[in-house]
């Protein structure tokens, strides 16, 4: 255990000192209705390696309540490779992440999709992502009982992330 936290740590140090980009940050979100009420937070940490790639690793929890139907707590791990395609000006740039969604309480889930995003970088350490949508596999994901492709082209609510770099 020893080894394992010094190994951390001369990692951690080695990317602190190489002026990496090191970023965190995150969502909420609320859905409040007569006889729906979801909430969920998502914090999110990742290392920009180089202008086209990002690696990073997001937690996921969400409770979901249907009046006179019950409730379902979820909670799941979101490693993800992002590859930025382009850029739009300065501070717009085109993106895709490539994530694999692995569920934690029902512990048979899992999906690895694809997920197109805009970001905009508002100052040299605030950005802010925009998701629409995602396309890939899916085995059981969170207890859906879905085994196969998915896609969902959701334009009207994206997922919106918040980024600070360190």
């Amino acid at each position: 255990m020893k080894k394992l936290v010094l190994v951390l740590a001369i990692v951690f140090a080695g990317i602190m000192s190489a002026n990496a980009q090191v970023w965190v940050g995150g969502g909420l979100g609320a859905n409040i209705q007569k006889n729906f009420t979801s909430f969920e937070i998502a914090p999110e940490i990742g290392y920009t390696i180089n202008p086209q790639f990002t690696v990073a690793l997001g937690a996921d929890y969400s409770f979901v309540s249907i009046k006179n139907v019950g409730s379902v707590n979820e909670l799941y791990l979101e490693p993800y490779l992002r590859y930025v395609g382009g850029t739009i000006g300065k501070k717009f740039s085109l993106f895709v992440d490539l994530c694999g969604d692995f569920g934690l309480i029902d512990g048979t889930g899992y999906a690895v999709v694809l997920r197109p995003g805009i970001a905009w970088q508002a100052t040299e350490r605030f950005t802010a992502a925009f998701r629409f949508g995602y396309a890939g596999y899916d085995h059981d994901f969170m207890g859906s009982g879905n085994n196969g492709f998915v896609m969902n082209c959701d334009l009207a609510a994206p997922q919106i992330r918040l980024y600070y770099t360190l």
